[in-house]
């Protein structure tokens, strides 16, 4: 007892003293001697060393501090939980709670610095150590849903789709936000499980009280296996929940349009123009619908041998070619940023021959 008692207080004074190491060299040789392994403050010592050496390294931006031992932080944490493993009474554990709680907040920036520095692996390991810590006999915390969302980005960016499908679920159960869902239906996409996207989706709407954009999200994924009236059909029971955004007959207007449908396009985009008056897209969308009709009924012409019924359908397609340059004019009266808007006018305004109409919309050049 006098022996392990005074090595434990020579190895606690060179870290009191800030010998590092020298400190490591001593406690090094303690953790490697068979009965000084068997002490719990031995283990203590050397978790004390590597996390003060690291955090003093990172106060004062010196390197050789903060990378005494290879993964130093987690050799302190490696040697705290042997410590309280080795530990039958709780004095150690009283001393370790408050140099666990600095060991989450070191851990937590490493893994913002790691994600910022886009090393993914990393930050994903750093975070989820965090949670080990949080959630650990010791400290015994809730659950921070925030660190679990940390951890599921970390782990998308990293492409380690099973865990992130893994903790995206963890915080669904949560009920942490509608970006769960939108994210979970996309993993599982990527996987190629279109019917778990489509699940995902349909509890987060129920979960989120229809939520506008899960629905939009559904309706999309729909459309894109060739499940146009499905779409249209939740678009229509959904539309009464929502009845001041213009945004479902918009997204209606694009299915019908995609559908050939146009007259009725163009009904369900006259629809979200009565409640959004400002969309220069809307108006971009209707004009590409009168002009498809136009040159569909031009197309048609071409089969017919009377020359009266040919003059007929030129002044129809004429009629409606006109309907496509008004409402273009109306899309280039609204002052725009829209990308998506402002490549559909610059599109129809070469396909009507009214390019110099549009040489820069809001400043913006238009390429040829």
């Amino acid at each position: 007892m006098p022996l392990q008692r005074s090595k434990l207080i020579t190895a606690f004074h060179l870290i009191e003293d800030k010998k590092y190491e020298e400190a490591k060299e001593f406690i090094e040789g303690m953790v490697e001697d068979e009965h000084a392994a068997q002490w719990p403050r031995t283990w203590h010592a050397r978790g004390l060393l590597y996390q003060n050496a690291y955090r003093e390294g990172m106060e004062k931006n010196n390197r050789r501090l903060y990378e005494l031992k290879p993964r130093q932080l987690f050799v302190a944490y490696e040697s705290y939980e042997r410590a309280l493993s080795l530990d039958a009474g709780s004095g150690i554990r009283n001393q370790l709670a408050p140099k666990y709680i600095l060991l989450a907040n070191d851990f937590q920036t490493m893994g913002q610095n790691r994600f910022r520095d886009k090393r993914y692996a990393e930050a994903m390991e750093a975070f989820v150590t965090v949670e080990k810590i949080r959630q650990g006999e010791l400290l015994n915390l809730d659950t921070d849903t925030s660190l679990v969302y940390n951890i599921a980005m970390a782990a998308i960016n990293d492409r380690q789709n099973d865990k992130a499908i893994q903790y995206l679920h963890r915080l669904d159960g949560y009920k942490y936000s509608t970006n769960v869902s939108h994210l979970l239906h996309l993993e599982y996409l990527q996987q190629g499980d279109t019917l778990e996207a489509k699940k995902v989706l349909e509890r987060g709407i129920e979960k989120y009280d229809d939520n506008e954009s899960l629905i939009l999200l559904l309706v999309d994924l729909h459309f894109a296996q060739g499940n146009v009236e499905q779409s249209l059909d939740i678009l229509e029971q959904k539309s009464e929940l929502h009845p001041s955004t213009y945004k479902i007959p918009y997204t209606k207007g694009l299915i019908l349009q995609k559908s050939g449908k146009f007259n009725e396009a163009i009904a369900a985009y006259e629809e979200s123009l009565a409640l959004e008056t400002k969309e220069a897209i809307i108006y971009a969308q209707i004009a590409t619908c009168y002009y498809n009709i136009g040159v569909e009924i031009e197309e048609n012409a071409r089969t017919i041998d009377l020359n009266s019924l040919v003059a007929m359908e030129r002044k129809h397609s004429t009629v409606a070619l006109e309907s496509a340059l008004n409402w273009l004019n109306k899309a280039l009266e609204l002052e725009s940023s829209d990308t998506d808007a402002l490549a559909i006018i610059h599109e129809l305004s070469a396909l009507l021959e009214i390019t110099e109409r549009v040489e820069s919309i809001n400043g913006v050049p238009l390429e040829n």
